[in-house]
């Protein structure tokens, strides 16, 4: 929960003289006049001192915000622990830079927006390069989960006046609000998953009961990882290595089913346990409860030698074997949400943790192995999981031979639906990096295409645009098709990549559904209006469809957010020649080639221009 200081309970040691060093950066914390204030050292730059205006949490962390001069909400790069009572920095639970000297900042209002606030909208003024963010409630309020409340409360409020027009019954609709007891087991994980997990945000504006691929595409294996990062969101079979991510629930045939959701194990609010959890798991004193098991068997029927161990022993715990500590971040383990039964072949392979050894520390993951093949003989589902980790390593390591395998697990609906999105992705990657592909590679790409999950198709549609247009006829056709998705991140993604092939007209109704798939990019561009890529974007985008005024405004504004990158010059360049003003095109690529003396074909371009200014004078 966020809240300004003067309403927040101060965790932290703001006693005079207080300072942490570490990873080349150097802390002071202290109080004036009973305000608090956090200085930073980093490297050789001079400290510079920060106001605290707000805290975040309170509970296993405390974070500490500073309003800057601009109006972004700075989370400042050190925390205090409230279990070990010390002061930690950034570095310590999330991977940033390794250089001390690097000033990368997370913004509340700019990187956080989505889910760490109720009803946050930015207010960015390009003009002036300021945000005027304005919210209902700094954490998580009732519309955070249910949606907006007003028709609710009017709904409500009369039947309390006359109760005999209250339904006996009502439901959600006449609720006038999201309620998950009526929701579906997926309406409920998109509302939870939205804020739950990382994502790629396209549109603001999700509320619970929406479609969830409406929106943003959740953070895939195949999402890149930063060099700065050794270890990666996510294990290669699938499994989140760092944070509780929902993406782990979908590998779960239970979700996959249809029947798992957040709410069968969690309550939403007003739970005494641990983790909002409907029961306690964690025994006082440590272990495992044997109440615990009631959260699996209330849909699962075992009987006393499933587990191969006592009874009443840990290892008899379904949480033990099946949600085994996976997740190795923020100075705490975190439990498996995929519900797996153990792989230990995955541990000699990639050094993925499982339960056996985990709790067996003195054996190795081939004795956990031998024991499994005697208690289940489920060898081939092992073997199975570990051929198709192997493939989503060497994909992820760049590995072009691995494009055909990755291409038939994007189209492959055993695997789960997080594989078959990550795949179609990687074999994207792998396209773009190699320049290669082949038919059946292109096959199993529209077979993707045609996924019945938004995030398979939406991925898919994005790799074929990397296919070579030439050499295979139907994959403009495919993507095309795919303008009249039913999901508006697959139409947004079909668009853009018709754009990539030089697309930005068709004929006939095609190209009614192409104008309303570009409106719908353009609008998702202008909902990050603080970033100067996208501005560079919507413009290219503009132009592309012949508004070159519009296309013009949008590229000096991007101009004006990052003066660094050279593509908004070229583009104004390339908009001013289609006009015949050569001069003007040429000024905008000469200076293009200033900032980026690489970029590709500028030097024709202003050779033609150059000759084109000549013959026009």
């Amino acid at each position: 929960m966020t809240k300004p200081i003067a309403d927040a309970r101060v965790e932290g040691d703001f006693r005079p003289g207080t300072r942490l060093q570490a990873y080349g950066r150097t802390y002071s914390m202290e109080t004036r006049d009973k305000r608090y204030f956090i200085s930073v050292a980093r490297g050789s730059r001079p400290a510079e001192s920060f106001e605290v205006n707000y805290t975040l949490g309170a509970r296993r962390f405390q974070g500490y915000l500073s309003k800057l001069p601009d109006s972004r909400i700075y989370v400042l790069p050190v925390f205090w622990h409230n279990e070990t009572k010390r002061w930690l920095d950034w570095k310590e639970i999330t991977p940033i830079p390794d250089d001390p000297d690097h000033d990368l900042r997370q913004i509340w209002n700019v990187t956080c927006v989505n889910c760490h606030a109720t009803n946050l909208v930015k207010n960015f003024d390009p003009s002036t390069n300021t945000y005027a963010s304005t919210w209902t409630e700094m954490g998580i309020g009732c519309e955070a989960c249910h949606g907006p409340g007003a028709r609710h409360i009017a709904v409500t409020s009369a039947w309390e006046k006359n109760p005999r027009s209250k339904p006996a019954e009502p439901t959600a609709a006449q609720l006038e609000i999201f309620s998950p007891r009526q929701a579906t087991p997926r309406q409920i994980f998109d509302a939870c998953g939205y804020c739950h997990g990382n994502k790629n945000n396209v549109f603001f504006g999700f509320k619970p009961g929406d479609r969830y691929e409406d929106f943003a595409l959740p953070f895939l294996v195949s999402q890149p990882i930063p060099e700065n990062d050794p270890q990666g969101d996510f294990w290669p079979d699938g499994r989140p290595s760092r944070f509780n991510r929902p993406q782990a629930l979908t590998l779960t045939g239970c979700f996959q089913k249809g029947q798992a959701t957040c709410t069968s194990c969690h309550r939403m609010h007003g739970s005494p346990n641990d983790h909002a959890l409907k029961l306690p798991v964690e025994a006082e004193g440590g272990g495992l409860t044997r109440q615990s098991d009631r959260l699996c068997t209330q849909c699962h029927e075992v009987d006393s030698t499933h587990s191969h161990h006592e009874v009443d022993s840990q290892g008899s715990r379904c949480v033990a074997c099946h949600m085994s500590d996976v997740n190795w971040r923020l100075i705490t383990r975190r439990r498996d949400h995929t519900f797996q039964p153990p792989v230990p072949e995955m541990t000699g392979r990639f050094g993925v943790p499982n339960a056996c050894t985990t709790c067996h520390e003195d054996k190795s993951p081939e004795w956990a192995a031998a024991a499994m093949d005697r208690w289940y003989g489920d060898g081939e589902r092992r073997r199975a999981i570990v051929r198709m980790s192997d493939t989503m390593y060497r994909a992820g390591a760049g590995d072009a031979g691995a494009l055909p395998d990755v291409a038939r697990l994007a189209v492959d609906r055993s695997q789960s639906t997080l594989i078959r999105a990550s795949a179609a992705e990687f074999a994207g990657q792998l396209i773009a990096k190699s320049h290669q592909t082949s038919p059946a590679i292109v096959n199993a790409l529209i077979g993707a295409a045609a996924d019945p999950e938004a995030s398979v198709r939406i991925t898919a549609v994005r790799a074929l645009s990397f296919a070579p247009i030439a050499s295979d006829s139907r994959v403009a056709s495919v993507i095309a098709a795919h303008l009249t998705d039913s999901s508006r991140l697959v139409r947004v993604s079909a668009a853009e990549a018709l754009m990539a092939f030089g697309i930005a007209q068709l004929d006939g109704a095609g190209g009614g559904a192409l104008a309303r798939a570009q409106d719908e990019w353009a609008e998702s561009l202008r909902t990050f209006n603080d970033v100067a890529a996208d501005h560079t974007a919507l413009g290219w985008l503009e132009a592309s469809r012949g508004r070159s005024e519009e296309a013009a405004k949008e590229l000096r504004v991007a101009i004006g957010l990052d003066p660094r990158d050279a593509r908004p010059h070229v583009y104004l360049g390339v908009i001013a020649a289609r006009a015949g003003r050569y001069d003007e095109a040429l000024q905008h690529f000469k200076t293009a080639k200033a900032i980026a003396p690489a970029y590709q074909n500028l030097d024709r371009l202003i050779e033609e221009s150059a000759k084109r200014t000549s013959k026009n004078d």
